[in-house]
């Protein structure tokens, strides 16, 4: 019995720049920091609570693939003026979701200062100008006011509250139009 074996795909995850964050591809280096971040209590409190370094792993893997999958995808954020890992920013699908989402997640001593802002808004336009979509939209838990006033920041309304997205259950729903109707 013989095999063939075709050459595996690659896909070019494109990197953006803002005034003070590079949203590129995840290196092997961010796993230790990310692994940090979803190990923080108060930083994973909206997010079911916290993970351990294997599950942070299994979620880089996941978000990386979904490039290939979906030609989008969630950026590791960098600061410019460092090169730390600071969080990670993108579009997001999963089972269940009712289209694309933006999502954020910034390091919590990075909290307040706009990053997730800054992250969310070039997630925002990357996605209106490669994806033929006519609205993104983002799942926030109910207490979350942070991550609420980022989404009202750039835009977004409340499509419904207490919705079920995915595993998510009692979620508010924000929805972004295309700015052209599209």
């Amino acid at each position: 019995m013989s095999s063939t074996s075709a050459a595996p795909s690659v896909f070019e995850i494109p990197t953006l720049v803002t005034d003070r964050l590079i949203l590129r591809a995840w290196r092997r280096a961010d796993l230790d920091p990310y692994a940090a971040m979803n190990a923080d209590p108060l930083a994973r409190v909206y997010q079911g609570g916290p993970i351990d370094a294997a599950k942070s792993f299994e979620i880089v893997v996941a978000l990386m693939g979904m490039w290939t999958l979906d030609g989008h995808g969630m950026w590791a954020l960098e600061l410019r003026s460092t090169g730390e890992f600071v969080g990670r920013a993108g579009l997001y699908i999963d089972l269940g979701w009712p289209g694309v989402e933006v999502a954020w997640t910034v390091r919590r001593d990075l909290w307040n200062q706009g990053l997730a802002t800054e992250a969310g808004a070039a997630a925002i336009t990357w996605g209106w100008e490669h994806l033929d979509v006519s609205h993104l939209f983002s799942v926030i838990t109910p207490g979350n006011l942070a991550s609420r006033r980022v989404a009202e920041k750039l835009g977004f309304h409340v499509q419904a509250e207490n919705a079920d997205v995915g595993p998510w259950r009692g979620q508010v729903l924000y929805r972004l139009d295309r700015p052209d109707g599209a």
